[in-house]
């Protein structure tokens, strides 16, 4: 009787778990170690981006925004003085703004452990559309902050001429 029960239980664990080869995959004894490095490269290259001279792809930060008649541009300067602030527009609608942020002196001669405030050179160029009016521009500097107003205007829809099918 003990041999039927025992049996009966053997055959009742069997059919009630099911194995494919997929889930027989022996581990890995590196998977960690790999795993480790690439958390290591990953934090590598983290910081590298993070460092503020080469951080400055997206310098300055920029807030961009429409109504029904105008674009805002706001351009964050923080501690960049009016004077070191060069603005203009092409003919393709292409705003580029390029100026200087300088580090004081005192502070080069600190030693430091991270530092993300960026100084140097800096040029960006931003598309803009193709409805607005360039000669209506406004500009305004305060407390670091540049915002750029520029009315849209509408545009001329291109004539077209029809072509009688013969």
């Amino acid at each position: 009787m003990k041999k039927i029960i025992g049996s009966m239980i053997a055959a009742s664990i069997l059919t009630s778990v099911s194995v494919t080869a997929n889930d027989i995959v022996p581990s890995n004894p590196y998977d960690k170690e790999f795993a480790k490095m690439n958390q290591y490269f990953d934090s590598l290259i983290q910081t590298h981006f993070s460092n503020a001279k080469l951080n400055n792809l997206s310098y300055p930060r920029t807030n961009m925004q429409h109504t029904d008649s105008t674009y805002i541009l706001e351009f964050d300067l923080a501690g960049v003085p009016k004077e070191n602030i060069k603005l203009s527009i092409d003919e393709n609608n292409i705003l580029n703004i390029e100026g200087v942020k300088k580090e004081s002196k005192k502070e080069k001669e600190n030693n430091y452990v991270k530092q993300e405030i960026f100084y140097g050179s800096f040029k960006r160029m931003i598309q803009l559309p193709q409805d607005i009016d360039k000669d209506k521009l406004k500009t305004k500097y305060d407390n670091g902050i540049l915002t750029i107003t520029i009315p849209r205007k509408e545009l001329k829809k291109p004539k077209v001429k029809l072509i009688p099918i013969q």
